[in-house]
């Protein structure tokens, strides 16, 4: 009998739950585009249409607060766990691990230890574990295997395959015989020309407008495949860009000897580790040893930049003003433009902007932290949050208070036919079975029944 009353129980379930196939077509689907490097103000800098086209149509918030530092890697991690850099744990692009004694290094793509990656969950894990699907194309750490778990579509990180080729392989991840529910779409520029340039240079101008124009692309495309209407597209960056300049360097050579520590990460906010028992020399060497240079012991780091409680973050950290750069000499590469500088500064910030069937039209927000696209994410796609450090209060303005849905009247028509015959059906089963159900227990006399909790067989037996 409880056999039967669990069939029962399933049937009743699946005829007054939507259709599978309606569930398939309604379910919400979310892209998110970075294009790394990209400062908040190049929108105003040249014509760009299609940007203005997404916020005419869309949302723009000014201000996005970015976690430091205001590097590549953690960012890109932030905005798909939530948390700042001292919690999911990749905190630099060059990184040591003393509790692995392994390295991470972004120039050298030794990056694939998933261990460096498991301090948090990323959002396509917590994806795919509700039973969606996630399609990926070239976003930092989705072709690294993180608790157990790859994206169900990415591809191995590879610079030289065109923007257009990943937007090709994101659409038909969207409009397969099993789609995705989430993508996400990475592009490498601005960001290695505004290294080159300096995002004050003229010449970015150009660069701008061709992302513009990629930017353009991706639209026309969504509109061929028929999923601009119905796709929910969030377009941000990691950070920004400050201009350098080979007048503004800080050279550790003349400060402090090189045998005594190791310079783990780099330019504009170093990250030294001190041979051992060499710690206070090389500080002492460095804390006042430039004016355009602030020095800190890992447990003096400002608690506002949540960058102190992981054993990556190393025990030295040397933070360059704006626009200065720390080497160890003039022999050292110099980048006309940089990042990584506090991210407080309005020149660390990214864009963000959005549009789809849940955001609202023509919208600017003032400001925002990047924590808080985790939390909009998962109520985009419809899944539990994992803990973080984002509020998804701070960012609900963004939304329409009802999401429009598709308008198909005869397709919710059915559906609502379907809905109340399977409430009908399901619901003279349950009165059947209870029927059938009671009078066998009145009428069979076993053994067993005469042991059972009174509480639980008596109101049965009264029926």
């Amino acid at each position: 009998m409880v056999a039967t009353l669990i069939l029962l129980v399933m049937a009743i379930c699946v005829m007054t739950s939507p259709s599978i196939l309606s569930f398939q077509q309604d379910q919400p689907r979310v892209l998110l585009l970075s294009f790394d490097g990209f400062r908040w103000d190049y929108i105003y800098k040249v014509p760009t249409p299609n940007f203005h086209y997404i916020m005419k149509n869309g949302v723009r918030v000014k201000q996005v607060t970015n976690v430091f530092i205001t590097k590549t890697y953690p960012n890109h991690y932030t905005m798909v766990t939530g948390l700042y850099a001292e919690s999911h744990g990749i905190v630099a692009n060059e990184m040591y691990d003393p509790v692995l004694n392994k390295t991470f290094s972004l120039n050298n793509m030794n990056i694939y230890n998933s261990k460096f990656w498991e301090e948090a969950c990323p959002i396509w894990v917590t994806n795919q574990m509700e039973g969606h699907r996630t399609g990926a194309a070239m976003w930092p750490g989705t072709d690294v295997k993180i608790h157990g778990v790859f994206p169900t579509h990415y591809l191995f990180y590879n610079e030289s395959v065109s923007f257009e080729d990943r937007v090709a392989k994101l659409i038909d991840w969207f409009i397969s015989e099993e789609p995705i529910n989430f993508g996400l779409l990475y592009w490498e520029q601005p960001d290695a020309m505004g290294h080159v340039l300096g995002p004050e240079n003229p010449l970015m101008g150009a660069v701008i407008s061709e992302i513009d124009g990629k930017l353009g692309y991706l639209v026309s495309e969504l509109k061929k495949a028929k999923l601009w209407d119905t796709l929910n597209i969030i377009i941000t960056s990691d950070h920004g860009m400050a201009q350098s300049s080979s007048e503004r360097l800080i050279e550790l050579d003349q400060y402090v000897a090189r045998e005594l520590y190791t310079m783990v990460d780099h330019s504009p906010v170093v990250a030294i580790l001190p041979k051992e028992g060499k710690l206070d020399e090389v500080y002492e060497a460095l804390v006042n040893a430039h004016p355009n240079m602030t020095v800190y012991k890992k447990e003096e780091i400002p608690s506002r930049l949540h960058y102190r409680y992981n054993s990556k973050i190393q025990p030295i950290l040397a933070m360059a003003d704006e626009g200065w750069e720390i080497l160890q000499n003039k022999s050292d590469q110099l980048s006309l433009g940089n990042h990584g500088y506090d991210n407080i500064l309005p020149e660390m910030h990214p864009i963000f902007l959005a549009y789809g069937p849940a955001f609202r039209k023509n919208t600017t927000k003032e400001a925002m932290s990047l924590t808080d696209l985790y939390p909009l994410l998962c109520h985009l796609l419809g899944i539990s949050p994992l803990p973080n450090n984002g509020s998804f209060s701070n960012v609900e303005d963004l939304l329409l208070r009802e999401v429009p849905r598709d308008p198909h009247p005869k397709f919710y028509e059915q559906e609502s036919y379907a809905y109340f015959i399977g409430v009908f059906l399901g619901s003279t089963l349950v009165v059947v079975f209870l029927l059938v159900f009671t009078k066998h227990l009145t009428h069979r006399q076993l053994p067993s029944m005469q042991v059972q909790h009174t509480e639980i067989s008596q109101p049965l037996l009264q029926g």
